[in-house]
């Protein structure tokens, strides 16, 4: 189970942490934005105060305003809410507002910087609160004041709680797009994992031999893909399997039938049971069951050989009419027991042909016991040799039970046999499969045409000589 989720845990850790990374650079870097244009607001508006102030002093000085009347008007306009303006002589004294500095905790120095022609700009803390507060301070001009400068210092109180209100709508905004962005993340790394966990879990039951198991696939991606291709191995294992199994049950067959013949004759000659006279006859019967025992043998040796690749082809040219002229004699107790009629076509002269004769016998020898088989008594069989260019063209027809198009695809797999009647014939499955690979190694083709009630003809074209 840990292994299964852990693809789960790490795809959304992962992709949460991203996030979660991407989240905070947002932060930091907008909090700097707006920090920055924040300042940038304070700094507009300290200096359209200068201008006001200078105004406000220069139309007071036109109208006669008195001491009075100033005093209460720049108390109305210089101590605002969330502000505080101040104006400082050459001596660091608050004209209209002394103490001022004190009660606000901040520096002398602060003015003497402004006095000197500096602009200062510095944050404070202001009491156990720990409220910071944006100063700044310039100097400026007012003729009906004095001839001599003054410094104007402006405190904006709320600096502290915009900076606490950006730092919280940030907060609160980057934590609900975080769950609701976690939440997708969950969903979508679970609709990912989802099907590989059970891929999985499919690959298990296959490792157990349960075949039979599909990957639930609903989509069309990569993953998609490979949950088709896992039902795909898993169809041609299940295929492949079954056909082990009848390979077993036929081989097991095969074998057993010639023995209990051999075993039920050899014991009734010991019994005393078959007459003395007719003792050649049932050894004969028994060394054509031996035949049979050792052809199964080849043909599984061969099987074994061909998949590990552990045949060197010895080719030559050789008379490849001599060689089937020999092995239809070798035929013959069997042709003559199905009262078979054999017609061998050659032309008028041998016909060579370049490849490996052992190998090549093989084919012939599967090729023609096939037609043998699969025959009905008293029928006839082709075998037509025609030499053409540069290739030889051997022909091997029968006037058996043919085969449908589904069997003429499957016909070279290994252990295969026909689910109807053909399946009642003895065999493994595996002589055409061997006839195939023999066949590929000598770069030869062969054509199988049949038609089911009319027959089948196997065609197969070698070259002549060394290419």
């Amino acid at each position: 189970m840990v292994k299964r989720s852990s693809v789960f845990k790490k795809l959304f850790t992962s992709h949460l942490l991203i996030l979660f990374l991407s989240f905070l650079i947002f932060a930091i870097v907008l909090n700097t934005l707006i920090h920055h244009e924040m300042l940038s607001r304070y700094n507009r508006t300290f200096e359209h105060q200068i201008n006001q102030i200078q105004d406000f002093f220069e139309s007071a000085s036109e109208v006669g305003m008195s001491d009075d009347e100033l005093h209460h008007s720049l108390e109305f306009n210089m101590d605002q809410e969330n502000r505080q303006i101040l104006l400082f002589d050459t001596e660091g004294r608050a004209l209209f507002h002394p103490g001022f500095l004190q009660e606000q905790g901040l520096s002398s120095n602060i003015v003497d910087q402004a006095l000197s022609g500096e602009e200062t700009v510095s944050e404070r803390l202001l009491g156990k609160r720990k409220e910071i507060s944006y100063v700044m301070a310039s100097k400026i001009n007012i003729p009906s004041l004095s001839q001599e400068p003054q410094a104007i210092v402006m405190v904006f109180h709320e600096f502290d709680r915009e900076s606490r209100q950006i730092i919280w709508i940030n907060f609160l905004t980057a934590l609900i797009a975080l769950v609701i962005t976690a939440m997708i993340i969950y969903y979508t790394s679970r609709k990912i994992t989802d099907p590989l966990t059970n891929m999985n879990h499919s690959a298990l039951q296959f490792a157990k031999g349960d075949f039979s198991h599909r990957v639930n696939v609903k989509t069309t991606d990569e993953i998609g893909q490979l949950g088709n291709t896992l039902n795909h191995m898993a169809k041609e294992l299940g295929s492949l399997d079954q056909l082990r199994k009848d390979f077993v049950a036929n081989v097991s067959h095969d074998l057993r039938t010639p023995l209990t013949s051999i075993r039920g004759f050899l014991g009734a000659m010991l019994d005393g049971t078959i007459p003395r006279a007719k003792e050649k006859h049932y050894l004969t019967i028994m060394h054509h069951e031996t035949d049979r025992l050792m052809k199964l043998v080849n043909d599984l040796l061969s099987t074994a050989s061909l998949e590990a690749g552990n045949w060197e082809l010895d080719r030559k040219v050789y008379n490849v009419t001599e060689q089937l002229r020999i092995i239809l004699a070798k035929l013959e107790p069997e042709t003559s027991k199905r009262e078979m009629e054999i017609q061998f076509d050659t032309g008028k002269k041998d016909v060579y042909i370049y490849a490996d004769s052992e190998r090549m016998e093989q084919v012939f020898i599967n090729l023609v016991q096939n037609a043998i088989q699969y025959s009905s008594y008293g029928s006839k069989i082709g075998i037509l040799v025609k030499e053409q260019k540069n290739v030889v063209q051997i022909n091997i027809s029968d006037q058996g039970l043919g085969m449908s198009e589904d069997e003429l695809a499957n016909i070279w797999e290994r252990f295969y046999k026909s689910d109807k009647a053909r399946s009642q014939k003895v065999g493994t499955g595996i002589g055409l499969s061997i006839v195939k690979q023999i066949l590929d190694l000598h770069n030869a083709t062969i054509i199988v045409e049949s038609n089911v009630g009319q027959g089948t003809t196997f065609t197969l074209t070698i070259a002549k000589e060394k290419q």
